[in-house]
């Protein structure tokens, strides 16, 4: 919800801007632009598995378990080069969070209280986490001389995450206060995966050196993914890497540091 309405305040946004950026157009070409970008990136579902064995009991409970990638802020800073009117050279950092939301249902109940209070647990985990996206590509225009300039990029590179998104711990009350549980397990504290974006946008000059930037992107960020349940809790469950498309919408301001005079008409 939080993402629709930041769509439509970005969309309606830019009924302000077609006066400022007509006086603003000089037939300039800018070739040289660093850029700031602040929005947010939709979340996705990540996995979904069950009945999953919990032995507090016998016979063992049974667990349904799912992770979301949360919606969250996004973050951008980046540069451009034209060496021509309309294609040009990017590279970029770009935060996209890939924070988590678990849920959990229990499919058997044996009545213990421990399997109770493990998935109550796990149902209110909220994870937040950093992951943040450097890329470089391409990226295409058209009308650079002109107020409004849409425009087209693809990017390929790296996301460096520093959350798991397999290892799932639910919490146990005891007399000595809350004890871990572990359900799945993994190794890996931190993940390095491949990620491609592409977006279309547009800019709006404001100033002689100055953009405002609209883009619509869809972030494809690879995070690996539970695929099945295991015989017992606490070891590593079968895991594949997916590639999810997480779409963001971002308003950024540009400064430009280089113009080439063009002709005036």
């Amino acid at each position: 919800m939080r993402f629709r309405r930041l769509l439509c305040v970005g969309l309606l946004g830019t009924s302000s801007f077609p006066a400022v950026a007509s006086a603003q157009a000089t037939g300039d070409q800018a070739r040289l632009i660093f850029t700031v970008s602040g929005g947010a990136v939709a979340g996705r579902d990540l996995w979904s598995v069950g009945p999953q064995a919990v032995q507090f009991t016998t016979p063992a409970d049974s667990l349904e378990l799912g992770r979301r990638i949360r919606s969250t802020l996004a973050i951008g800073f980046g540069g451009a080069y034209f060496p021509g009117e309309n294609i040009g050279l990017t590279m970029e950092g770009f935060l996209v969070g890939l924070g988590f939301e678990d849920s959990c249902r229990q499919v058997f109940s044996s009545g213990s209280a421990a399997a109770t209070a493990v998935c109550s647990s796990i149902e209110e985990a909220s994870k937040s986490a950093t992951a943040v996206a450097l890329s470089a590509g391409t990226i295409f225009r058209i009308n650079s001389r002109k107020s409004f300039s849409p425009y087209g990029r693809l990017n390929a590179g790296l996301v460096f995450s520093s959350q798991n998104s397999v290892q799932m711990i639910g919490q146990e009350p005891t007399p000595d206060g809350p004890s871990h549980v572990l359900i799945y397990a993994d190794d890996h504290s931190s993940r390095v995966e491949p990620g491609l974006a592409l977006g279309l946008g547009f800019t709006a000059a404001v100033a002689k050196s100055y953009n405002l930037r609209w883009e619509i992107r869809d972030n494809i960020v690879g995070v690996h993914r539970v695929t099945g349940t295991t015989p017992q809790a606490g070891s590593v469950p079968p895991i594949e890497r997916t590639f999810k498309h997480l779409f963001s919408l971002t308003i950024g301001f540009d400064v430009v540091l280089e113009r080439r005079r063009g002709r005036r008409y």
